[in-house]
């Protein structure tokens, strides 16, 4: 049997976690969450994971300052950045600065289990 991906969701809007840490849970995958970049990486820290799923807006840090910190501390651990704005050039700044993939929100779980999935090879 293979392990679980594990997987780190970040986003302050609390019922769009619930519902997609349940999402995810009920394909497989085992899931964490944090309210934003700093609780993410004490999570990081104590606990490896596979993949990021990292909101670009959240009350402490902004997507692109937690993506640096996780690719320059952890960069074993894919990330993936979602979104509700289409900003082309945060789009470009987010890849160029190492992320695995830029969904936007909403994004159907399908579309979004793939990635994962693809993000770790699997």
């Amino acid at each position: 049997m293979t392990a679980p991906v594990r997987i780190l969701l970040v986003d302050d809007e609390t019922a769009f976690v619930e519902t997609l840490a349940k999402r995810l849970g009920h394909l497989g995958a085992s899931v964490r969450t944090a309210e934003g970049g700093i609780e993410a990486y004490a999570i990081l820290e104590s606990e490896p994971m596979d993949v990021v799923l990292l909101d670009m807006h959240m009350p402490d840090l902004n997507g692109l300052e937690t993506l640096k910190i996780i690719r320059k501390n952890f960069p074993a651990t894919e990330v993936i950045l979602l979104t509700g704005e289409g900003d082309m050039t945060r789009h470009m700044q987010c890849l160029e600065a190492g992320a695995f993939d830029f969904l936007l929100k909403p994004v159907p779980l399908e579309r979004l289990w793939k990635r994962i999935l693809d993000a770790v090879g699997s």
